[in-house]
């Protein structure tokens, strides 16, 4: 059975929007192919950090708290065809948007790596959004041409941080580049609004092929 098909037989779409579908899809991917119980435990998780929640997801959600079965209410998909669904998804990121737009994407959904040395837990970007990043700064940096470069590398990733073990602070920018820190304060607030300005145009940009794939509908909210 293809996605589409599956979506068909199963009524609507799990996600309402684009972006909760990119969220979940880069969850997904990140992780090895899971089993029945941990693909659960990781959809749940994915889930309750998913904004603007329908009713149906809520539903959804609810399902999934409850006891295992033998299979994943994604809509009723398998294991196997949600981590499809979520392929699809972070191939059209790859595929249907310009260089730019998909550098925010991936920037702002991928995965923060974990890595164990002698025992201690280190966290990092994944090469994915590493290269993301440093895509933005270049494309940042004719912008803000009384900032180093790799101090705008580093003020994206500041922005892109979803664990407090990959962040620097303003002061930390200053002693490493010079300058005043409120200097790197002020700058970051404009690069965050140009990368949230790109987010909503890729996501845009997106919505439509993914509600023509099926995995984009319309829902009434919880």
């Amino acid at each position: 059975m293809n996605i589409q098909a599956a979506a068909s037989e199963n009524q609507d779409a799990i996600f309402s929007s684009a972006e909760q579908a990119v969220h979940v899809a880069y969850q997904i991917t990140a992780q090895q192919a899971l089993q029945d119980a941990p693909l659960r435990k990781l959809l749940i998780r994915a889930l309750e950090s998913a904004s603007n929640m329908s009713a149906e997801q809520h539903a959804w959600l609810q399902q999934l708290r409850g006891k295992p079965s033998g299979r994943v209410n994604f809509s009723g998909l398998s294991p196997l065809e949600v981590r499809a669904q979520c392929a699809l998804i972070v191939h059209a990121v790859k595929t249907k948007l310009p260089c730019t737009e998909m550098w925010a994407l991936q920037a702002r959904f991928g995965h923060t790596d974990v890595e164990d040395e002698n025992g201690v837990r280190r966290f990092a970007f994944s090469a994915e959004r590493i290269d993301a990043i440093k895509g933005l700064s270049d494309w940042l940096a004719p912008s803000f041409p009384n900032l180093k470069p790799f101090a705008i590398d580093c003020m994206i990733g500041k922005l892109y941080a979803n664990h407090s073990g990959v962040e620097i602070s303003f002061r930390e920018l200053a002693r490493n580049f010079g300058g005043n820190h409120m200097a790197y304060a002020r700058g970051y607030g404009k690069l965050r609004e140009r990368l949230h300005e790109l987010e909503m145009v890729a996501l845009d940009r997106l919505e439509p092929y993914l509600r023509e794939q099926g995995v984009v509908g319309d829902f009434n909210y919880f």
